[in-house]
């Protein structure tokens, strides 16, 4: 059967969310919030949750949710009716705003676990994702259709109008997120690339995970997508998927990192919000070496990805020759440098083993996993250019 074309797909409006509206307050409560900035912010607080929580929930879910919303409203009125009542309208909207929170989570995870089916019947999960209507299902329907997953009639025509959903009345209004996203493009025309940083755009804004078989599926594209992009705070969403196990958890590593670590970690509280997109970096190379090592071989393909593989190898060639002795001390450095044949050997040992890679293939991604281990972590003593 196939999918349903784009004038057969259920409607994505979202359930309507009251807005307080101070320019007009129509009632003693709204009048009582309006003149706290405190309770406006709370009531704000609760309006982007309900809307979260509402579009993260599948629509026979959505109206036990809204009852409890009238509910709120209900006992708001009672309670908010002039100033004095400040503190104990306050204590309800922080009752309100932590139900919705835990109830969004909940709705999130369970939202998750239709993703994490799209692997074993794609089509199965967009059926179930049609049922949102918020932006996590609607770029997960992107990232489906885009790259070929799920097949629907008038596919760039899908994809447009969810793409426009999602910017213009499902995300938060985070003006720098979606002015990236928008520089984007046509994501209906653009490559799988592309539409990977779109998904990752969206799911930073929720508590889900990319998961693993973004990962497996589309090696070094998704590594990309997912890597450090912002050089902030902004890389810590979303999280990524825990491999297994990792590569760098080999005692061989851990003794690498020993004599690196004291330099190292001072570096990374000194560095301040910047220290997000090195740690995000961390991870991803970690996934990388430990989920798909084959993948460390492959050239870059994003802009971005170049000018970091070029760094990289600039950082490299410095590790070799080090002699800023002041910022790394030469017993760390010299004992690094002893300690770090040990773990590409075992590092090769394992992908082999594994990942059943060929011996000489085996000892080259090693090669990678290591100079992604020390690059990561020595661009952080060395001085900006």
């Amino acid at each position: 059967m196939p999918f349903p074309s784009v004038a057969q797909m259920p409607a994505q409006t979202p359930a309507p969310v009251q807005a307080l509206d101070c320019a007009k307050p129509g009632s003693r409560a709204d009048r009582t919030v309006c003149a706290s900035a405190d309770l406006k912010v709370a009531a704000e607080d609760v309006a982007t949750l309900l809307r979260g929580t509402l579009g993260n929930t599948p629509a026979d879910g959505r109206d036990i949710i809204q009852r409890a919303q009238t509910a709120f409203l209900t006992e708001r009125d009672g309670v908010c009716t002039d100033k004095s009542t400040i503190p104990a309208c306050r204590s309800l909207y922080e009752k309100r705003a932590a139900d919705l929170a835990a109830q969004n989570s909940a709705a999130q995870k369970k939202l998750a676990s239709v993703a994490a089916g799209i692997p074993k019947d794609p089509k199965a999960a967009a059926a179930a994702l049609q049922r949102y209507n918020g932006a996590a299902a609607k770029a997960w329907l992107v990232y489906l259709f885009q790259s070929g997953a799920v097949t629907v009639p008038d596919k760039d025509a899908a994809v447009r109008k969810l793409v426009d959903e999602i910017l213009r009345q499902d995300l938060m209004k985070d003006p720098y997120l979606l002015e990236e996203m928008t520089n984007l493009g046509d994501v209906a025309s653009a490559p799988l690339g592309t539409v990977l940083l779109f998904l990752r755009h969206v799911l930073s804004t929720t508590e889900m995970d990319a998961p693993c078989f973004l990962f497996t599926k589309h090696g070094q594209p998704a590594f990309e997508a997912f890597g450090a992009f912002w050089g902030n705070a902004r890389d810590e969403t979303p999280g990524l998927c825990s491999p297994p196990s990792s590569v760098f958890d080999l005692p061989e590593w851990k003794a690498v990192s020993a004599h690196m670590d004291p330099a190292i970690e001072p570096a990374l509280a000194e560095r301040g919000s910047i220290r997000h997109g090195y740690e995000r970096q961390f991870e991803v190379d970690d996934l990388q070496a430990s989920l798909v090592p084959s993948t460390l071989l492959e050239a870059p393909m994003s802009a971005e990805a170049k000018r970091a593989a070029e760094l990289r190898g600039k950082t490299v060639a410095a590790f070799r020759s080090w002699n800023d002795f002041e910022v790394w001390p030469e017993k760390d450095y010299r004992a690094t440098v002893s300690a770090l044949p040990a773990a590409i050997a075992a590092t090769s040992k394992l992908y082999r083993e594994k990942f059943k890679l060929l011996p000489q293939t085996a000892d080259q991604a090693a090669k990678a996993a290591g100079d992604r281990f020390v690059a990561g972590r020595l661009g952080l003593i060395m001085p900006d250019d």
